[in-house]
């Protein structure tokens, strides 16, 4: 008897552990749109798509309206599919995606030809995971 409650409690134990260990991991592997997404925006997306300044004289807009440099006008969206740029939990249902996922000859391919690189296959696939994921920003904010 001693030993059939031993074995019980070592196995409850042993699946207590299973769990923990398997949710820290899945937290883990989490999308952290601070250190992962926004750099990928800032380095392909930011030229044409923040907030307007001024540059050398003249005031750059972003263009088609749509911003990326800040959380709130992330998910508004642009002049074109307004609140649609990003839908949480639906990546294929996201502008964000389907602009980066068209072929250069498209015309709404981003980023369009001679203003950078095209995103890579494995940054596109991190973005979806984080918009699958229900894309949280986390405590940044960006630019109001």
């Amino acid at each position: 008897m001693k030993n059939t409650l031993a074995l019980t409690i070592a196995a409850a134990l042993a699946l207590g552990v299973s769990v923990t260990s398997t949710t820290r991991a899945q937290d883990a592997g989490k999308v952290d749109f601070e250190k992962q997404v926004l750099p990928i925006l800032k380095e392909s997306c930011f030229k044409c798509h923040e907030k307007e300044h001024e540059d050398n004289g003249k005031i750059k807009k972003p263009k088609g309206g749509l911003r990326l440099d800040g959380a709130a006008v992330i998910m508004k969206g642009g002049k074109e599919y307004p609140e649609e740029n990003v839908v949480a939990g639906k990546p294929d249902a996201s502008w964000l995606v389907k602009t980066m996922t068209l072929p250069d000859s498209d015309d709404m391919a981003m980023p369009p030809e001679g203003k950078g690189d095209r995103i890579s296959p494995e940054n596109i696939a991190l973005i979806k995971k984080w918009i699958t994921e229900g894309a949280s920003f986390g405590a940044w904010k960006g630019v109001e």
